[in-house]
């Protein structure tokens, strides 16, 4: 056998089209590799060419086997057309009859990739309604199907992770030093970066600034006659009252 030979054959041509504005790669291991090339903006499809080609392979016994494979077998498999899970005219990619698509063709494909995007849709719909704070849960395939039918749903746009307070439940962005709904630290290094410490009330223990963070905030100023209201050494906006009972002080908590 000679292996010099050339062993693509050109004169066996299949034609490969896609209406979607996606590339897709397909490894077909010793028949090579293939790119399905993006349709152009402004253009109705791609086109691409498959060609036949012969296989060699080892038989053991320093012995060599071949296949020859045609453009359309090669084609077929580019594509995923015996794949469910990796089939291609899903997303508009289809083996052309002729050396350009028909209008048939190309409405037999719309039709595929819209009710695939659909079905995509509905899916998202699904997991959304499930879990509102899990946006990375959505497929970047599900959004895509969204914006090619010109669907507005609120997970279109890639959100920030979100994750659950553990205290009250409340959804917090992932990576947050203190719950925004009750306060609880979430994050204690990072939190004290900024100055937020424990801190204890009636209700339990929260978030509070520290002494220097509230400094820094607000200016000391020294008690104010009865009724004037000053600054506390805490930070705390503070007003006095007189009466024969003494002095009571009114306080306004940062938090």
């Amino acid at each position: 056998m000679n292996e010099s030979r050339e062993l693509v054959n050109r004169e066996d041509r299949a034609i490969l089209a896609n209406i979607s504005g996606e590339a897709f790669f397909s490894n077909q291991a010793t028949l090579g590799s293939y790119t399905v090339p993006a349709r152009a903006a402004g253009q109705a499809y791609a086109l691409s060419s498959v060609f036949g080609r012969t296989e060699l392979f080892d038989m053991g016994d320093d012995r060599k086997g071949e296949k020859y494979w045609s453009a359309k077998q090669i084609a077929q498999s580019v594509i995923g057309e015996h794949n469910p899970d990796a089939d291609l005219r899903r997303f508009g990619v289809f083996l052309c009859q002729g050396e350009r698509p028909t209008e048939d063709e190309l409405r037999a494909a719309q039709t595929r990739q819209d009710a695939f995007f659909l079905d995509q849709i509905q899916q998202a719909d699904l997991l959304y309604s499930r879990a509102p704070h899990r946006p990375d849960s959505i497929t970047d395939v599900q959004r895509r199907a969204a914006r090619a039918l010109g669907i507005d749903r609120p997970w279109v746009v890639k959100m920030a992770a979100m994750s659950e307070c553990p205290a009250c439940g409340g959804t917090v962005k992932a990576g947050a030093a203190v719950c925004r709904y009750c306060g609880v630290i979430l994050d204690e290094e990072k939190a004290a970066k900024f100055g937020i410490v424990r801190r204890a009330t009636d209700h339990g223990v929260t978030a509070g600034f520290s002494n220097d963070a509230a400094k820094a905030a607000t200016q000391e100023a020294p008690d104010s006659p009865d009724g004037v209201k000053s600054a506390s050494p805490d930070g705390a906006e503070s007003a006095t009252t007189g009466g024969a009972a003494g002095t009571v002080r009114k306080r306004k908590n940062w938090l």
